[in-house]
């Protein structure tokens, strides 16, 4: 009878040892990623929606501007020297409109950004402070008319004396309110026909930094403004159907690609809008993160570095490498991005750390991190001072929350140039040095709240437990088993476990019994 149950008990543990094993690497599994996928995928049920949705919380949008401190030295051909102003601080709200659903599990919405001085954080610095900086628009139209008709460089340069109210200077003195969001007027009322040539051209091809006036007599430049509007429509995978496509930008304003590149790789859409991305398989974490960036019509990406623990929480660390904004010589994936003709002295490929907008802005604006940081040695010695590239300063980075995919803090960090060309037929440039002068570079960083913190962490200690309970049912359904098996041995119903030599063990019992007989 004993032997019996124990047969029974057996029988019944290794069948629970198999179900907890399968629940154990399979079931449990799958039940916390569809959890998580439901809380985390663009849908108004989730629990993420409503924070993507609208950003809990403002970013921290800094501003450092490089005032220029020998701007008549310069002009006689010494090199800039230049002072870091700022940060001027603002904070960023972010929101999105929903426009609709459509197929293949997608979303589309519109951006909206908005832009507030945070007095306090700037301390003793305002938005009426004046600065003397480079004149991004007055550089950016001889070059651009450099480029197209390099005859009537100097004609137009005449003509600019209007359009900037009687300054013709590759240096300008201006409020930053004016600089950043307000704007400063061009005027296009004017008899000049190359000037009607740089205005028409306008037209055409507006810069996003330039605005229509009101009365339709000529724009205004600023850096930001046009962030000050709704962007869009993007188009993103919601995640409901494929949680690791989560937050991949599939369209930009309808289109599929950046045609701008003239190239189908350097014009490939990849990675999210950098509000949200997938959780991580931690058997499978990805190199690279990519995020898509519509002002300068490209990707960056940003590569692991490690597992790093921040406000008590094991996160996933990516820095933006070398290689992002590598020359061709360094990365051959980047040689789409270079454009002939833009500098003096180079064609657009041999510089490390630096991108021309161009083709994406139709301004000759150059792109690179704050005070050229990873970038080449050349550019750095053109300035002879102002410019120190620290990497805890500078660096772009972020924290990425592996079961949610939330990004715990992050700072994006770029910085605006344009080239200073020396051009003999124009007398304010006829002496200067050529070289990539910077304008600003501005800090964009965010950091969860506490109260998300500690949401995080609630959910994190949750999984914990989920996943010491699938453990224990399998520790349980082990010892089970080893128990049952013990007791079947005990009981005698195993013959290996039988008082019999180990012929018997090996034989049937009616053969053993021949055997004994044989011998007497």
């Amino acid at each position: 009878m004993l032997g019996k149950h124990s047969k029974l008990f057996f029988t019944v543990s290794i069948c629970a040892l198999i179900v907890s094993i399968v629940i154990t690497t399979w079931g449990f599994p799958k039940i916390i990623k569809r959890q998580v996928q439901k809380n985390v995928q663009i849908d108004n049920s989730s629990v993420m929606f409503e924070k993507w949705r609208k950003l809990p919380m403002p970013l921290t949008f800094k501003v450092y501007i490089f005032n220029v401190t020998n701007p008549d030295e310069v002009i006689d051909g010494e090199k800039p020297k230049l002072a870091e102003i700022g940060p001027y601080v603002y904070k960023e709200y972010r929101e999105k409109t929903i426009l609709g659903y459509g197929e293949n599990d997608t979303v589309q919405y519109m951006l909206k950004k908005s832009f507030v001085f945070d007095a306090q954080a700037s301390g003793t610095l305002t938005e009426n402070d004046e600065l003397t900086v480079i004149n991004l628009t007055y550089m950016g139209v001889l070059l651009t008319v450099n480029t197209m008709m390099p005859a009537i460089v100097g004609a137009v340069n005449e003509a600019l004396g209007s359009f900037f109210g009687n300054l013709t200077y590759p240096f300008m003195q201006i409020k930053v309110k004016d600089l950043l969001f307000d704007g400063t007027y061009l005027n296009c009322d004017s008899e000049s026909s190359a000037l009607s040539l740089v205005c028409g051209t306008l037209r055409v091809k507006r810069p996003t930094t330039m605005r229509p006036s009101d009365d339709g007599k000529g724009y205004y430049f600023s850096m930001f403004d046009h962030w000050n509007t709704s962007i869009g429509p993007y188009e993103m995978v919601r995640g409901t159907e494929n949680v690791n496509e989560l937050g991949h930008i599939v369209s930009y304003k309808g289109k599929r690609t950046m045609k701008e590149w003239g190239d189908p790789y350097c014009g490939q859409i990849n990675g999210s809008d950098a509000s949200i991305f997938p959780p991580i398989d931690e058997s499978n974490v990805p190199e690279r993160l990519y995020n898509f960036e519509p002002d300068i019509c490209r990707s960056l990406f940003v590569s692991l570095v490690g597992k790093r623990s921040i406000f008590n929480m094991t996160a996933y660390y990516y820095e933006l490498p070398e290689s992002a904004l590598a020359s061709k010589s360094a990365n051959r994936d980047n040689k789409c991005f270079c454009k002939k003709n833009w500098s003096g002295s180079h064609d657009g490929c041999l510089l490390m750390g630096v991108l021309n907008l161009m083709p994406c802005q139709s301004a000759p604006a150059i792109l690179s991190l704050p005070h050229f940081y990873l970038g080449s040695e050349e550019i750095l010695e053109y300035i002879y001072d102002g410019v120190s590239p620290d990497s805890k300063k500078h660096k772009s980075f972020i924290y990425l929350d592996p079961v949610t995919g939330v990004v715990i803090k992050g700072a994006q960090r770029i910085q605006f140039n344009i080239e200073l060309r020396n051009m003999p037929t124009v007398p304010q440039l006829e002496k200067v040095r050529t070289g990539i002068f910077p304008l600003l570079w501005f800090d964009e960083s965010a950091e969860i709240p506490v109260s998300i913190q500690e949401e995080l962490k609630h959910s994190h200690m949750l999984l914990s437990y989920v996943n010491t309970i699938r453990w224990v049912i399998l520790v349980v359904a082990v010892a089970a088993t080893i128990a049952g098996a013990i007791a079947v041995a005990r009981s005698g119903v195993i013959p290996a476990c039988a008082p019999h030599n180990s012929v018997s063990f090996l034989m049937h019992p009616a053969h053993a019994a021949t055997l004994d007989i044989n011998k007497h």
